[in-house]
């Protein structure tokens, strides 16, 4: 324990040893949104379900990243949510380090050994750029915890053992990846088929741990089942899934470090090397911005595979490599048939993400060939011998780059023709750079191997062999700014709020309709620095939530996919559609406001600093309104309507109005108005008077969990102006009430509270019988 700590602050140190946090592209757009708003809730007293500010609104349990269910949200309630994410993040390396510890011991992998593979996981690449992403990050760290604590509870199955694995596995799916956690039960069952014992046996007790497992994650789990089931989230077609796949170009990342990468500036490969070089799907930057797991790592797992028996790794080599398969992605053709033919598979996307299991089982399979060296001299001597001849071959790629170009002409000018010298230069530079110093790895790693078993001081350079280079390629990569980036509200803002505050409005509603931009570069401030303070100027999703203010555009997973729809498939026209959907705010740069053939508005506030413009719709909607029911079959028919300007400027609302239909609206003017009761984000009471029948129409999205109550009795609920709600309202005086509850919770906390009980009862009976020694789990054990 004190030395995964010790590591983590060595490691870490730029982030341990000061005020600052991390605001790294998620961190600052997702994570610090959605973990103050949980904490805002909470400490007085409630819990979110409905999340107002993103994609007009979505459930915050539904919305898998929120982790609104995670022990890790406690410490929002007593921290500042910049330091609050900065001692989750810091908190992760030593619990990947341990948990990978802990699972090797149970091989009788050497203490020594498991320590450097725990070492290697926790600081490799795909790990420390997670930094930017906390979801991910959690699930990964929490994933050789929960192995460990599933190979005990198959190797012994009492009811103490199945709550510790089955916290292991719920609570990656709590951490906020779904795709980990289906990975982690997929792991569970193939340790179940492979452990030593009655195959049987141990393949009933796998089944019980993933039904664990899901008992204990199940108010996230269904929660997250209830929003795929209404359609979304996940991929919108095969070639949205294959986005940020591993380019084949990065594979020797794994051995040479980030080599592509510019530590010095961006602390991530730029965006003009992305682009023409790289195939990420269109995006420009990379998921994680390094693969680097180190060479030492890379010669014990040589030493691993020569030596363990072909009969007991063949499972897992298998295993690991059609992984590496799946990670590719675009690169080949497997990940795309799997989303053709598995419907389960499809919400999934990204393959990179599948790069935390792959750096797993590489540091296991080091533990492991560091238990096949140390068992004697002569594999020691073999795998010194492995390591030469490796360091010989890298310095032969490293002098082949060096003196003729051999990579950068075969891979960068083969991908990119057009390519400037200078950058030519640099990336044939880094990657020969880069090449040499893991030849002289690999040359440490042949020097210490010899006598690795009886010298102490032989392990420690070896795991300061490792260490050191995951520290010069991958630390640099971790992105901090000040806390003020999440505290001090960017002028936009500020104007957003004063109006709000003046008209009394909740949550005020604001959209970013930046197509381009020219990053200003700010003397004293780093380039991601920049890049953060840009971010929040631009109103980009989901930042404006910091401040309370919510965004039209939908970015986080668990949106309506009316609302998704229109944004992707229809841009110009949801951006002509804003004002209808009460967003009062847009921000433009000056090119993309001076393109616009029809203003939206009038500017009403500049940013010289980012060369920004705020505008304002006059014309855009309160979030409650009255209006004339128009009713339309679907939501095509819904969007035909809301082409027409002139429909678009009248009192009407295009209702999905099913049967029975509503009454047809006369030609005389709506007359009424609307008073506000209770606004609060699960629940609204509003006072309502008409002068004929028609509509309340409420400004958030069509989702499910909603119900209304029209003066105490049930009353439907319909889809109008294709992506939010309305509540019918007879001609007179009403009160509707509106409540959400999230799809999935309820059920899930009692499916919960059932599992907790039933491992507790199972306990106690057990205790019972068994008062001096160890029982098995009924029903599971053999």
């Amino acid at each position: 324990m004190g030395g995964a700590l010790g590591l983590t602050c060595l490691f870490f140190h730029r982030a341990v040893f000061s005020a600052q946090v991390f605001t790294g592209r998620d961190m600052l757009l997702v994570y610090a949104p959605l973990r103050r708003y949980w904490a805002e809730r909470v400490s007085h007293g409630d819990f979110p379900g409905w999340y107002p500010f993103d994609g007009l609104g979505q459930s915050f349990p539904g919305t898998m990243l929120s982790a609104a269910f995670h022990p890790s949200q406690w410490l929002g309630l007593v921290l500042s949510t910049g330091a609050a994410m900065k001692l989750t993040v810091l908190l992760c390396p030593p619990l990947a380090l341990l948990g990978t510890y802990a699972l090797l011991r149970l091989y009788a992998v050497p203490r020594a050994g498991a320590f450097f593979a725990g070492l290697a996981f926790a600081f490799s690449g795909y790990m420390v750029s997670l930094t930017s992403s906390l979801a991910y990050l959690m699930a990964g760290a929490t994933l050789p915890f929960a192995l460990w604590a599933a190979v005990r509870f198959l190797r012994e199955a009492t009811p103490a053992r199945a709550t510790v694995a089955a916290l292991g596995v719920g609570g990656v799916l709590l951490a906020g990846d779904t795709w980990a956690y289906a990975f982690a039960n997929a792991f569970v069952l193939l340790l179940a088929l492979t452990e030593d014992g009655r195959r049987a046996v141990l393949v009933r007790r796998g089944l019980v741990l993933v039904a664990l497992g899901a008992g204990v994650a199940a108010p996230q789990l269904f929660a997250g089942v209830a929003v795929f089931a209404g359609g979304a989230p996940g991929a919108s077609s095969v070639e949205d899934a294959l986005r940020w796949s591993v380019d084949p170009l990065r594979l020797p990342e794994s051995l040479l470090g980030p080599f592509l990468a510019n530590t010095a500036v961006e602390r991530a490969v730029p965006e003009e090397i992305v682009k023409p070089l790289l195939h990420t799907g269109g995006f420009s930057t990379l998921w994680s911005e390094s693969l680097f797991i180190g060479v030492p790592v890379f010669v014990l797992a040589m030493a691993g595979l020569r030596f363990i028996p072909l009969r007991r790794q063949a499972p897992f080599v298998a295993a690991w490599s059609a992984l590496l398969a799946l990670a590719l992605g675009s690169a080949l053709p497997f990940y795309a048939l799997l989303y053709r033919v598995l419907p389960l598979w499809r919400p999934f996307r990204y393959p990179e993400k599948l790069v935390v299991h792959l750096s797993l089982g590489l540091a296991l399979l080091a533990g492991f060939g560091w238990k096949a060296v140390v068992a004697s001299p002569e594999r020691m001597r073999w795998t010194a011998r492995a390591a030469g001849v490796l360091a010989g071959l890298l310095a032969l790629v490293a002098i082949a780059e060096r003196t003729a170009g051999a990579w950068s002409h075969a891979f960068v000018l083969a991908r990119w023709p057009q390519v400037p010298a200078p950058t030519l230069d640099t990336l044939s530079h880094a990657f020969s750079t880069a090449s040499f110093i893991a030849a002289g790895l690999a040359v440490g790693c042949a020097l210490v191997l010899p006598g690795l078993a009886e010298s102490r001081p032989r392990m420690a350079v070896l795991m300061a062999l490792q260490l050191g280079a995951a520290f010069t390629a991958n630390e640099p990569l971790c992105i901090l700014g000040t806390e003020e980036l999440l505290d001090s509200p960017p002028p936009f803002i500020e104007t957003v709020k004063a109006w709000a505050d003046r008209t009394g409005t909740s949550v005020p509603r604001v959209a970013s309709r930046i197509q381009r931009f020219r990053l200003p570069r700010f003397e004293g401030f780093e380039y991601q620095d920049s890049v953060a303070l840009m971010s929040r100027a631009m109103l980009v999703p989901d930042s404006p939530a910091l401040w309370g203010v919510g965004t039209a555009e939908a970015y986080l997973p668990a949106a309506s996919p009316r609302v998704l729809h229109l944004q992707d498939a229809t841009p110009g026209l949801f951006t002509e559609l804003l004002p209808i959907y009460g967003v009062r705010f847009s921000a433009y740069t000056p090119a993309d406001h001076d393109a616009l053939r029809h203003k939206p508005g009038v500017i009403v506030a500049k940013d010289p600093a980012f060369e920004l413009l705020l505008v304002e719709h006059p014309d855009a909607r309160p979030r409650l309104s009255l209006a004339k029911p128009r009713c339309v079959a679907d939501a095509a028919a819904a969007l035909d309507l809301l082409r027409d300007a002139a429909f678009r400027a009248s009192t009407q609302a295009a209702v999905e109005c099913g049967d029975p239909a509503l009454s047809p609206a006369s030609d005389a003017p709506l007359e009424g108005h609307v008073r506000v009761e209770l606004d609060a984000p699960e629940h609204l009471v509003v006072d309502v008077d008409a002068s004929e029948d028609a509509v309340l129409v409420l400004n958030d999205a069509w989702q499910p969990g909603w119900t209304a109550l029209l003066d105490g009795a049930p009353t439907r609920l319909l889809p109008a102006n294709v992506a939010v709600r309305a509540v019918p309202t007879p001609r007179g005086s009403h009160r509707v009430e509106l409540r959400y509850r999230a799809p999935g919770v309820l059920p899930g906390v009692c499916l919960f509270a059932v599992t907790c009980l039933g491992l507790a009862g199972a306990e106690v009976l057990r205790r019972r019988r068994f008062p001096r020694k160890t029982g098995a789990l009924t029903g599971v054990g053999g």
